[in-house]
């Protein structure tokens, strides 16, 4: 009966602090970021199992001595492996395969140490560089990597048709065991941990995608998650159900309608139905830089829109969200699910109104879908490093000066905030941000100057940018007094097109940027949940629940019985 009897307390307690739990955290600085997109050279680790991170394969011709890569196309299987090597077309030299692990600067940075390798199939597997050996299929064994040589190639030598290689998994050290069970790596679950909303712009390559039929997309069991089609949604909605935030996804520019009914029903009933899904069609659909630039334009004059090539663009794209909208609404029947997301330029609030009175105009929103919220990038310091290099100061000036630089650049930014908070309030709606932080890059000649470079990257890492984040969130929350605000962007190497990571690596806590968020947004969302301490028996008999600080939803149990038996519901 005693057994019996912790047993009944121990539910009992989960029960309320779960309850509790929810209650007592309070975000007063609602803060999201974007994730880096998903690469073998990415900084940020999202899987323990290397190989769903590996570039997407490189045909090359069979035997030694060959070129690197030979662009053959060789035919694949539904999970994205070869089903034969080597292949033979009948016209080129017959062909083998590889992919690469862990390239880009990388170099003592990722973990060193023995890894998994499991393949099925009968054939060969070859590994290059920080690795090295060949293995005949199926394997199962591990494999000594050394980070400080750089990159690992994996290539397959041999793959027999009637029975070819497959399910291949490069695991990484500590994780061999546990890799199908807990697929996301710890330490970018402890990243996230502090945010409430994960935006998945780049995860899902919106940037010029070519989606458009339901069958375009990734696959949950796909080789690879690096393509140019995106990852798969099951990831996103794993990864928001086990870590409790919410999703920011952005519908492919080109995406059907069975694409986006398709979508509409996988996360309503997959994520969790205490989540909301944030949703925006796109990503910048004025950016002509981007191809959805051209194809809203295009489609704008093709429904016969008036006005200037850039205002027909405008027009579909408020046509085109609301129209998503409608279809997630339709689907989900439950409106407290979605966040329905209008974007527009932080930089030009006259647009932002003109975006949002055409979203509500009957022509373009016949079925008057209500948005919630308009976005907007507030940036600081984007003109900075061209006006440093337009007045010929690229070679006298100093990293402190260029933070002072920055520093004088944040007025504008809060100006661009205020007047857009006027244009959302005009229309009952809540200003938030789907990306901001600094801007800090040139453009033009400037942008190859490796010694300018150099400084731009250092003015990233230096200590006065944690007092720059913290004076601009504090008037984004405070003055400005706006919404949930998506920092762009998770991890990322430092370099001439930008230094957007808010950590460059995954140890990388001392960022200066970084700081600046644990200490001027993190810290004002609290969890006062007391720790609870329950006596059972005598007084060496305890358990103590609580809840896990900033990630809502989680408890940890400590007790010190020798045999308990806890089940969780």
């Amino acid at each position: 009966m005693k057994t019996n009897y912790h047993k009944i307390i121990i539910l009992s307690l989960i029960l309320i602090l779960t309850g509790l739990s929810h209650l007592n955290a309070q975000i007063n600085r609602p803060i999201g970021t974007n994730l880096s997109g998903i690469q073998d050279w990415s900084s940020e680790y999202v899987f323990v199992d290397a190989f769903k991170q590996c570039r997407e394969w490189i045909s090359h011709e069979y035997g030694s001595g060959a070129p690197w890569s030979s662009g053959v196309t060789i035919p694949l299987g539904p999970n994205g492996f070869p089903i034969e090597i080597p292949y033979s077309n009948g016209i080129d030299p017959p062909q083998a395969i590889r992919t690469l692990m862990f390239y880009g600067s990388l170099e003592n940075k990722y973990p060193s140490g023995y890894y998994r390798l499991i393949a099925s199939g009968t054939g060969q597997i070859g590994l290059k560089f920080a690795a090295s050996g060949t293995f005949p299929c199926p394997v199962d064994t591990l494999v000594w990597v050394d980070s400080s040589i750089g990159g690992i190639a994996l290539e397959i030598d041999t793959s027999d048709i009637s029975d070819p290689i497959r399910d291949i998994h490069f695991i990484m050290p500590g994780f061999e065991n546990t890799y199908s069970a807990k697929p996301y790596h710890p330490d970018l679950l402890n990243f996230i941990a502090d945010f409430q909303v994960l935006r998945f712009m780049d995860w899902m390559e919106t940037n010029n995608s070519q989606n458009t039929n339901w069958s375009d997309r990734n696959t949950l069991n796909y080789y690879t998650q690096t393509l140019e089609n995106g990852v798969a949604y099951e990831h996103i909605i794993n990864l928001c159900n086990l870590t409790q935030k919410h999703p920011w996804i952005c519908i492919p520019h080109k995406a059907n309608d069975v694409y986006i009914s398709e979508l509409a029903q996988l996360f309503r009933d997959s994520l969790d139905p205490g989540l909301k899904v944030y949703l925006e069609y796109s990503n910048e659909v004025w950016n002509s830089q981007f191809d959805q630039t051209s194809y809203s334009q295009n489609m704008g004059n093709g429904l016969g829109y008036t006005g200037q090539t850039w205002e027909q663009g405008w027009q579909f794209y408020t046509k085109r969200s609301a129209d998503i909208m409608h279809i997630f609404e339709t689907e989900f029947s439950d409106n407290n699910r979605l966040v329905k997301v209008v974007s527009s330029q932080a930089a030009n609030s006259w647009l932002t109104n003109y975006i949002v009175e055409k979203f509500k105009d009957p022509i373009y929103n016949p079925n008057q879908v209500q948005a919630d919220a308009i976005a907007i990038a507030p940036y600081f310091g984007g003109s900075v490093a061209n006006d440093i290099g337009n007045a010929g100061l690229i070679n006298s000036i100093t990293v402190s000066e260029i933070i002072d630089s920055m520093e004088l650049s944040l007025a504008t930014s809060y100006t661009w905030m205020d007047a857009n908070k006027i244009v959302a309030d005009t229309h009952n709606l809540e200003l938030i941000s789907y990306e901001g932080g600094q801007h800090l890059v040139a453009n033009g000649t400037y942008q190859n100057d490796t010694a300018f470079t150099t400084k731009l990257k250092a003015a990233n890492r230096h200590p006065r940018m944690e007092d720059l984040y913290c004076e601009y969130f504090n008037s984004w929350y405070d003055s400005t007094q706006a919404g949930m605000f998506c920092h762009f962007s998770s991890h990322g190497v430092y370099g001439k097109y930008g230094s957007w990571g808010v950590k460059e690596f995954m140890d990388d806590t001392l960022s200066p940027k970084y700081l600046g968020l644990q200490n001027c947004v993190f810290n004002f969302n609290t969890d006062t949940s007391t720790v609870n301490v329950f006596e059972l028996g005598d007084k060496n008999q305890l358990i103590k629940i609580y809840p896990i600080p900033s990630n809502n939803g989680y408890i940890n149990i400590e007790h010190n019985f020798s045999k308990p038996n806890i089940y969780l519901y």
